[in-house]
């Protein structure tokens, strides 16, 4: 969400306009889900996590400190969206119900299963792997930003995005044997 907003509009919103607020939102909607297409797991998340954003964001926009941090603060509110639906699958989703279907059955949907059986490896990875490897490739983010952000070296982040990355394949390889 690189999106440079109306400051105007966004103080108005913040001061309780609500035209301002309802044009900010539509202004700011299609960064929003094009985050969350990117992060979110399914295209259910993706519209959950839009909606809950741009409620909170809605809610809460009064309590915005700076104006110009609007950007940013959206970020971090559909980022954390996103990971919240994520966390939820991770509880709901059962490694025995997994399990117990046969791949070579055709009645089961080989696409889901492996988003599924992908998300699931995402959340047994240990955090520090599972942060690396989501920030690196699912949102892209340059590996100096990731050092910065996570407060690690450069060769560190390179490190735990081969480890992540390996242990995905490990997990996962049943899906590239032929």
């Amino acid at each position: 969400m690189n999106t440079q907003y109306d400051k105007n509009i966004v103080e108005a919103a913040r001061s309780g306009d609500m035209q301002a607020l309802e044009r900010l939102l539509l202004q700011c909607q299609p960064d929003i889900a094009r985050f969350a297409r990117n992060v979110c797991a399914t295209p259910e998340d993706v519209e959950d996590a839009v909606q809950e954003t741009l409620w909170i964001v809605s809610r809460k926009i009064g309590t915005l400190r700076t104006v110009s941090a609007f950007a940013s603060w959206a970020f971090r509110v559909v980022k954390h969206e996103c990971y919240r639906l994520f966390r939820r699958v991770r509880r709901e989703l059962s490694t025995d119900r997994v399990a117990e279907q046969s791949y070579l059955d055709p009645g089961v949907d080989v696409p889901a299963m492996m988003r599924q059986e992908t998300i699931q490896a995402l959340a047994n990875m240990p955090d520090l792997f599972r942060k690396v490897i989501v920030m690196r490739d699912i949102e892209g983010i340059p590996a100096v930003q990731v050092a910065s952000e996570l407060g690690l070296s450069i060769p560190a982040v390179k490190s735990r995005l081969h480890r992540a990355r390996s242990w995905m394949r490990l997990t996962l390889g049943h899906w590239m044997e032929s």
